[in-house]
């Protein structure tokens, strides 16, 4: 555990004070803003293949069922 929080403690995303035997974490002054918008660019990245995607299988079911029905 130790080594997780030193880690986030050099990203300044927590600071830490020892109270005798205990350790208090607190958010740091660095919060995740620029993680947070790469994250979100990724999102919308996603999201725009995704639907283009559910527009070509839409149109591939489309098609299929017109050519079910042509078959009969």
């Amino acid at each position: 555990m130790k080594k997780h929080i030193g880690v986030l403690e050099r990203a300044e995303l927590v600071t830490t004070e020892n109270v005798g035997h205990v350790r208090n974490c607190k958010l740091g002054v660095r919060r995740l803003e620029e993680e947070a918008m790469w994250i979100e660019s990724y999102r919308q990245l996603w999201e725009a293949c995704f639907d283009e995607l559910d527009k070509l299988v839409e149109g591939l079911n489309r098609k299929e069922r017109v050519d079910g029905r042509r078959k009969k």
